[in-house]
């Protein structure tokens, strides 16, 4: 038995000899002006990892602030990340899908041998698209009796959810207002109450402290435009954003575009571009109103002549600025 060996079985340790090292200090705390400027540099990819290093990071990456002005640099950085993009789903019950995804048009065309990446949202009840804006998607999530207004990154995979409401949304629509800096979403809501059905209009600004709150009841009666009985064209708004205005537009009646502002959240409405003669509206069929060229656009599908016109808007809110774009 050598002398370790017996220093060990009396239980004496022989003491190591260590070379002196200069202790690293602690990192100091950076400003949060300096974590966000660095984080808004990172892909988003590493962005999902970094959310779970601690709550304040979480709730930093996760707001709708952070999401917005990080797709803006990532895609001054990457052209490639403004190419259009498809919403595709699973069919659920009418409007409604239990699952849904994103997939990129750029990638089908330029590798369309290969399977298309798609990023998939799955939840536990079912799933109405509102809208989209700055590549976050907006949809509603229901189980027949209450909501939760979802904000989807596909990106990040990050869910931002309102707190739940009671009853339907009728109508609807999503879009950012530039000027409160602040992605909001209005729903016509329908309740069963012993009364009977109750409608009330809310309006839910996304941001860790917010809640649904009552605004202005929806037109239903929309004037002196046209006293027909309501019917909306589309279910959920489309957002139209410029630096005078941000609004959400439905077309009514096949006659007219009722709006609600989001900056001031007034309702507003004007004349669609077609002359009011009995034959003119019975032959026009369907109505889809979309944004083109980043200007309100219709397009209207006559069945009897069997041709489709679009319809710009020139100058928002002027009804004598709508202009034919093409004739098919």
């Amino acid at each position: 038995m050598n002398d370790a060996e017996k220093n060990a079985s009396k239980g004496l340790v022989p003491l190591h000899r260590h070379t002196a090292t200069a202790r690293t200090p602690p990192l100091p705390d950076l400003p949060e002006e300096l974590i966000i400027e660095i984080l808004l540099r990172l892909p988003a990819r590493t962005l999902v990892s970094l959310r779970s290093m601690c709550r304040s990071w979480r709730n930093l990456i996760s707001s709708p602030d952070f999401t917005r002005k990080h797709l803006r640099r990532s895609c001054l950085r990457d052209p490639s990340l403004t190419s259009l993009r498809i919403a595709c789903y699973n069919r659920g019950n009418g409007v409604r899908y239990d699952s849904f995804g994103i997939l990129s048009v750029q990638s089908i065309m330029e590798n369309p041998s290969e399977p298309t990446k798609v990023d998939y949202f799955s939840g536990q009840s079912y799933n109405r698209i509102v809208g989209s804006c700055h590549g976050l998607l907006c949809f509603f999530e229901d189980d027949g009796q209450n909501l939760h207004g979802f904000l989807w990154n596909p990106c990040t995979g990050f869910i931002f959810q309102s707190p739940q409401i009671s009853g339907q949304a009728i109508l609807c629509g999503f879009g950012y207002d530039h000027f409160s800096d602040s992605y909001k979403l209005l729903g016509i809501i329908m309740e069963n109450v012993p009364s009977g059905l109750e409608f009330s209009t809310r309006i839910y600004t996304f941001g860790p402290t917010s809640s649904w709150r009552r605004t202005d009841d929806f037109p239903f009666d929309h004037g002196e435009l046209t006293d027909e009985p309501f019917m909306p064209d589309n279910m959920e708004g489309v957002f139209f954003g410029s630096s005078r205005v941000c609004t959400i537009n439905w077309i009514v009646n096949r006659r007219v575009v009722v709006y609600f502002d989001l900056d001031e959240e007034t309702y507003g409405q004007f004349l669609l571009p077609y002359n009011n003669s009995d034959d003119d509206y019975f032959r026009r069929m369907r109505t889809y109103l979309c944004i083109l060229r980043n200007r309100l656009s219709i397009c209207c599908e006559y069945l009897k002549a069997r041709h489709w016109i679009v319809w710009q808007m020139k100058e928002y809110g002027d009804a004598q600025s709508w202009t034919k774009l093409i004739f098919f």
